[in-house]
């Protein structure tokens, strides 16, 4: 976290602008933000439900190696056969339902795990962290890949997962660095088998003048967006003027691109709000605030209201009788 975003935003005092860096958070036992459940040959179909409010800061895989599995998003469903892995980013999964006698796992992972592991540096060249890779952008997105049955991708697939099974089981000192690196591992997999990643929701894909450098910058953006940066630092990573890059932008969205930061900043905490159990306070952390009062402020000045007002009023809107018959982390 850096002070770039606030010296980008005008409304700011010298004191906002002034403040100290955030400390390391306290470190969380690896079975605490995730766990595995291997099934094989079961004589009936199994069902995982992730609708429970302890269970919105989690992102899931499942890695079908044999029969079917049905996943229920908040829009739609996934059904997928075996061999398949299917990666769902925080607060895309309802639940997963797999075939009596179907094998294969369902792996769930806390996202601030993932972004610890899977994220890209606060500076420094896109995805120094993770050989270029961007790891984090395929996170935040829903894929559906197909390893060849027997291919060294699925054999590859099956040892991550075995040794997140392993690591989980023992919980031994630098589970969570294993695991973490098994992460890495498995997006590497789902962008060597995937097209590529786009940003995700098809609204993002604009055509016409400048959509090239449009594109370009939506896809900075998602890897950046809570590290704060400003414009000039966008313009500098994708090699253009900061009036190009406000040109571009301008054209596909009517936006300039600090409102398009600001929006996708906003975007993350309205469903980090709705979805995850964490605090206010761990919330504007895991967003890259350095003072939860000044993010307190920042999305009041922009929704309306205060993150605690927003939460409460969402989640009763939300809430809805749980009629389903099993529960999973």
């Amino acid at each position: 976290m850096n002070e770039r975003f606030q010296r980008d935003d005008p409304a700011l005092s010298p004191d906002e602008r002034a403040g100290s860096t955030l400390a390391d958070l306290p470190t969380v036992p690896v079975t605490a933000q995730a766990m595995i459940d291997r099934f094989k040959n079961n004589l009936s179909s199994l069902q995982w439900v992730m609708t429970d409010p302890a269970r919105r800061d989690r992102c899931y895989a499942v890695l079908l190696l044999s029969g079917q599995a049905d996943i229920k998003l908040r829009q739609g469903t996934i059904h997928a056969s075996g061999p398949s892995l299917i990666w769902l980013p925080l607060g895309e999964t309802q639940a997963v339902s797999v075939s009596a006698g179907a094998d294969g796992y369902v792996l769930s992972v806390a996202d601030d795990l993932v972004a610890r592991h899977c994220g890209t540096p606060i500076a420094g060249d896109i995805g120094a962290a993770t050989g270029g890779l961007p790891l984090r952008l395929a996170a935040d997105t829903v894929h559906i890949v197909a390893p060849t049955e027997d291919s060294d991708h699925l054999n590859l697939l099956i040892g991550c997962f075995d040794a997140i099974r392993s690591e989980l089981t023992g919980n031994e000192i630098g589970a969570s660095v294993v695991v973490g690196a098994q992460l890495q591992v498995i997006l590497t997999v789902i962008l060597r088998l995937s097209d590529g990643v786009m940003v995700p929701g098809d609204h993002h894909r604009v055509q016409g003048p400048g959509s090239i450098t449009f594109q370009r910058f939506l896809q900075v953006l998602e890897l950046h967006f809570r590290e704060h940066w400003n414009v000039a630092d966008y313009a500098a990573v994708l090699g253009i003027s900061e009036r190009r890059l406000g040109s571009s932008v301008s054209r596909a969205t009517g936006k300039s691109p600090l409102m398009m930061i600001h929006d996708r900043i906003l975007r993350e905490a309205c469903m980090r709000l709705e979805q995850s159990p964490l605090g206010v306070a761990q919330i504007a952390y895991g967003l890259g605030f350095r003072d939860p009062a000044y993010f307190s402020r920042f999305f009041k000045r922009y929704i309306g209201e205060a993150p605690g007002a927003y939460r409460r009023r969402s989640r009763a809107e939300q809430r809805v009788p749980d009629n389903s018959f099993a529960a999973w982390p």
